[in-house]
């Protein structure tokens, strides 16, 4: 088996680099979120900023080791990111943004981005 020079050779570890970034944009946009809440004294803003926070936390010690695994999760997961979008889009856009990546990022599994041939 030949060496991929790019160092994208193993599929778990694009996954699992993509959500640390997923993770990194979580904790920010949350924290937008909380300022935003902090400065306009908004209680939803505060806690779905909170929440989100947390959310990013627990998620960033959670690796995988198997496909089917990574995969399974993705699948289902869109109930979760459609409700988040939603309370998003009434409390605060930015926390958007970090919606719309974990929904790349689960489009990008689902539709076989772990089976590109370099």
């Amino acid at each position: 088996m030949k060496k991929n020079r790019r160092g994208n050779s193993n599929p778990i570890k694009k996954y699992n680099k993509m959500k640390f970034v997923s993770t990194i944009i979580w904790i920010l946009t949350g924290l937008a979120v909380l300022i935003f809440g902090i400065y306009y004294r908004e209680i939803f803003e505060i806690i779905f900023g909170s929440v989100s926070i947390i959310y990013a936390l627990l998620s960033f010690r959670i690796r995988f080791s198997s496909l089917k695994v990574i995969y399974n999760k993705e699948k289902n997961r869109l109930l979760f990111l459609t409700i988040a979008l939603v309370i998003f889009s009434l409390v605060n856009p930015i926390g958007n943004i970090a919606v719309i990546f974990d929904l790349y990022k689960r489009d990008y599994v689902l539709t076989g981005g772990f089976d590109e041939k370099d």
